[in-house]
């Protein structure tokens, strides 16, 4: 670590070189100077990572050149050394943010210290920075994503866009959406993997899209590249371009890939918060290549759809907050989340039947796709229930609001149903092994329900729950009585000892042993072997 000493008086500078082992302690006396003008053309030439500056010194005091130095070489760490015991001095000091204020005469060994901890300081900042720097293109993603999916003010999104370098000027924006049409073909079309083949439909929309230097090109966490595009100018010309550089992408995927893609096109929005919508916008154009075909290109306007407004459906992630609830068994608050997707559904104005369906095939794949979990652990769960692709068929018949949500509740009654059992089956599973646990382990002393538990692999209190609900019995009592059964086989069919028999169940003292055991039979030991009940 390289260090400049900045001082006037030249004694203390000659001190402070040779007091100090500077080399024994991993650091390196790269210069001298006499005042703050000299200091500055010193640190430009070697770049110390350490200032040690006196504050009262000719020409430019320390002061001025901490204010130089913090504006032009921010990582550069500096220590403040002065004659002066001055409240302001010290407060001017900390207010210029440098590291430590040294009252002179400096002792050597606490100048030496300081440095350390001024060092040990800067490379844990260099090493935040780093992480940081290895960490931005996952922040890009959270940002980008949360921009598509969320409102968020245009002071967010000046900010964020900011700090990742890159503008999002107050310009005309629509979303371009391009999903694979079939990640899993077991020709050659899935020479790439799932993995690749989003890759390179990434590089094919970044090498058509970033020519222009008018859009940002990314991978959504739902298998989808997005592209936001921003122009400025007429809405026709606009509309144009996103529609030659989504055919262009289409047929270049096709071409070079061997594989196709459908391409989403959102309505266009006047600044950038409003790009949530144009992503919703074009993920509605997709949704509609199940009945217009795949490999081709989109607009939501083709669906018929009209632009979305402060009308628009926010669920606020109420979809996944109710198939939780069905997951959890909650019947009640499963119910009444239900009922608040619809209501919203019923207040808005221009919600199309198409939209309503789509959310209803959300919500159901959600609850298939527990279905799908709890088939792994017992495959009986899955009879009786129709494949999602013919619940989607019902889906598509339905012309009401009020009927797809009735479909749904059905639906929901039947999960219910099946989560409740799988509850059932894995509690009384849970406790089944507690039970193994205990009457193989009754014996050890000090066997508790937290060890039980551990055992298991849930909670203390929540074993203590099941105990109860399964065994109408508390965990202490099933374990006292577990070990009083064994004790009275112990005392009627062997010759030992009830300090022996004691033992042998988890009691190292024979006078509790004794006390639970008339406590459980209304004997004691020697009194129930004696008269062999």
């Amino acid at each position: 670590m390289k260090v400049v000493i900045v001082d006037d008086d030249s004694i203390i500078r000659k001190g402070l070189s040779r007091t100090v082992p500077w080399e024994q302690n991993g650091f390196t006396l790269v210069g001298l100077a006499r005042d703050g003008e000299e200091a500055l053309s010193l640190i430009a030439e070697v770049r110390p990572n350490l200032l040690i500056t006196d504050i009262r010194m000719p020409f430019m005091d320390g002061f001025q050149l901490t204010e130089a130095v913090k504006e032009n070489y921010p990582d550069i760490k500096i220590i403040m050394l002065t004659s002066f015991d001055e409240f302001e001095l010290a407060h001017r000091a900390l207010k210029l943010k440098v590291f430590d204020y040294l009252l002179k005469p400096v002792d050597s060994q606490l100048l030496l210290d300081t440095a350390k901890r001024s060092m040990a300081e800067l490379a844990y900042e260099n090493e935040m920075k780093r992480k940081v720097v290895e960490g931005m293109p996952l922040l890009r993603q959270r940002f980008l994503e949360k921009l598509i999916k969320n409102n968020l003010s245009e002071e967010e999104i000046r900010s964020q866009s900011e700090f990742f370098n890159f503008t999002m000027p107050r310009s005309k924006y629509v979303v371009i959406l391009l999903t694979a049409d079939d990640y899993s073909y077991p020709d050659y079309q899935n020479r790439f993997g799932k993995e690749m083949l989003k890759f390179c439909i990434l590089n094919v929309a970044e090498e058509t899209v970033l020519s222009d230097n008018e859009g940002i090109v990314f991978e959504s966490e739902k298998d989808e590249i997005v592209i936001i595009y921003n122009a400025d100018g007429e809405q026709d010309l606009i509309v144009q371009k996103t529609l030659q550089i989504a055919e262009t992408i289409r047929v270049n995927v096709e071409k070079y890939l061997k594989t196709t893609v459908t391409v989403g096109i959102g309505f266009i929005y006047d600044k950038p918060s409003d790009v949530s919508r144009s992503y919703r916008d074009a993920k509605a154009a997709i949704e509609f290549r199940h009945m217009i075909g795949t490999n081709r290109v989109l607009t939501v306007g083709d669906t018929g759809l009209p632009p979305t407004s402060s009308t628009e459906i926010i669920l606020n992630e109420l979809e996944n907050e109710f198939v939780m609830k069905v997951k959890l068994g909650l019947e009640k608050e499963a119910h009444a989340v239900l009922n608040d997707i619809e209501q919203r559904l019923l207040e808005i104005k221009f919600v199309s039947l198409a939209q309503v369906r789509l959310i209803g095939i959300e919500i159901s794949l959600l609850l298939f796709k527990e279905l799908e979990e709890i088939a792994k652990r017992n495959v009986k769960f899955k009879e009786g229930l129709e494949s999602v692709y013919t619940y989607y068929n019902e889906l598509e018949r339905f012309q009401t609001v009020q009927d797809i949500f009735a479909s749904i509740r059905h639906l929901t009654a039947r999960f219910l149903d099946i989560a409740n059992r799988q509850r059932e089956i894995q509690t009384q599973s849970m406790v089944h092994k507690a039970i193994d646990y205990i009457e193989s382990h009754y014996a050890t002393e000090g066997l508790s329900l937290q060890e039980v538990a551990r055992y298991v692999h849930i909670s203390p209190t929540y074993l203590s729950i099941l105990f109860k609900k399964e065994k109408s019995i508390t965990f202490s009592d099933f374990l006292l009585q577990t070990r009083m059964k064994a004790a009275i086989e112990m005392l009627r069919m062997s010759g030992l000892k009830s300090y022996e028999v004691a033992e042998k169940v988890g009691y190292s003292n024979p006078q509790y042993f004794s006390q639970c055991f008339k406590k459980y039979t209304g004997f004691s030991p020697t009194d129930y072997k004696n008269n062999e009940h």
